[in-house]
């Protein structure tokens, strides 16, 4: 096997603890933020996450109403169903990659508030 390649733009990040985004479908999909970059994010579902469409709105926050960012075009890109006998991964249901999709402004520059407050410093990527 090869050297693994990393095609993303952006660079990534982890976050902290109390990172959280719903995915919105006709219900809300409640997930945890695995890490993020200026171009998306991988989340893990925790609940209601029967179906994920293709195109949706996300909303990024974290507890305690510190950062509230709504209605964020997005894109899922990948997709994989974790299976496990833990105690915890019973609410888990998968991992999920996506892509923002064209933000305005406002959302942009929430998005950077988010990365420098809410994000480590940490840049994950691969090299």
């Amino acid at each position: 096997m090869g050297n693994r390649i990393d095609r993303r733009t952006h660079k990534r990040f982890k976050v902290r603890e109390e990172s959280f985004a719903f995915i919105e479908n006709d219900s809300k999909i409640l997930c945890k933020i695995k890490n993020i970059s200026r171009g998306g994010l991988s989340l893990v579902t925790i609940a209601n996450a029967e179906h994920i469409p293709e195109f949706f709105d996300t909303d990024i926050f974290v507890s305690g109403r510190v950062f509230y960012l709504k209605d964020v075009p997005s894109k899922k890109v990948s997709e994989s169903y974790l299976d496990s006998k833990s105690l915890f991964t019973a609410f888990v249901k998968s991992r999920v990659g996506i892509q923002f999709g064209e933000l305005d402004s406002e959302q942009v520059d929430q998005l950077e508030v988010f990365l420098k407050n809410h994000a480590t410093i940490e840049d994950i990527s691969v090299s």
